[in-house]
């Protein structure tokens, strides 16, 4: 199911450290509605009601200046804080619970110049494709749409794939010229998710199949997501 053109991106920030967003992350999140989440990590031999009481208003004044320096008028921006000894678990349940299309993951860049945007058949594809037309429309960034095949198959139905993406974003508003695509034969394709990965500056994936996921960022993709320590955009598969 495609999204509607008014997406939710929820953004987890550990508000145990000062831990502000970047202003490129600021930037190119800009078209989208947020849910900033703010959690603050737990020991396992601490009772998070002890913690809380000590740091819900330091965590709770962290959050609100990171949330300010998302907010602006024309989409919205939620605020949930949590104390939490399971971050990952708390993401899953936050972006369940506010129904978001999305979850963004932080990493190391100083610019977003290159989206990279792997894709796996047409599984997401058209939720993938619309919020990458989203987020590309409010920047001057260039997608490269990516896709892998198994060495000895017919690539045919891969380059339909890529074309296909490609075409919808450009109906989408996304100038063709800022719009390209490669089409790997063979090889793994984490491998090549990981190694291409180094020259662009951002990476939107799907979510892995729910067959075979326990949590969002699960055993497919959160190998991927340490690797490249690029920051991301997961993007659910929701029905």
């Amino acid at each position: 199911m495609p999204l509607t053109g008014d997406s939710t991106i929820l953004v987890p920030v550990d508000v145990s450290i000062t831990e502000p967003p970047d202003q490129v992350i600021l930037d190119l999140l800009k078209p989208v509605n947020l849910v900033v989440l703010g959690y603050y990590p737990v020991p396992k031999q601490t009772a998070p009601a002890h913690l809380k009481e000590d740091h819900e208003a330091e965590a709770a004044e962290r959050l609100e200046s990171i949330v300010s320096r998302f907010a602006r008028g024309d989409h919205e921006v939620k605020d949930v804080l949590v104390f939490t000894k399971d971050r990952q678990d708390t993401i899953d349940r936050i972006a369940e619970q506010h129904d978001c299309d999305a979850v963004f993951v932080p990493g190391e860049t100083d610019t977003i110049d290159r989206i990279l945007v792997p894709l796996r058949g047409d599984v997401n594809l058209e939720r993938i494709v619309s919020l990458v037309g989203e987020l590309v429309r409010a920047s001057d960034a260039t997608v490269t749409l990516f896709h892998s095949v198994p060495e000895g198959t017919d690539p045919s139905q891969g380059e339909f794939i890529l074309r296909g993406a490609a075409d919808r974003l450009t109906e989408g508003g996304v100038d063709r010229d800022r719009i390209d695509w490669q089409l790997s034969e063979g090889g793994s394709p984490k491998r090549n998710i990981i190694d291409l990965a180094v020259d662009y500056d951002f990476v939107v994936l799907g979510e892995a199949e729910p067959s075979l996921r326990d949590r969002i960022l699960g055993a497919v993709l959160t190998p991927i997501l340490e690797e490249i320590e690029k920051p991301a955009i997961i993007v659910r598969d929701i029905e």
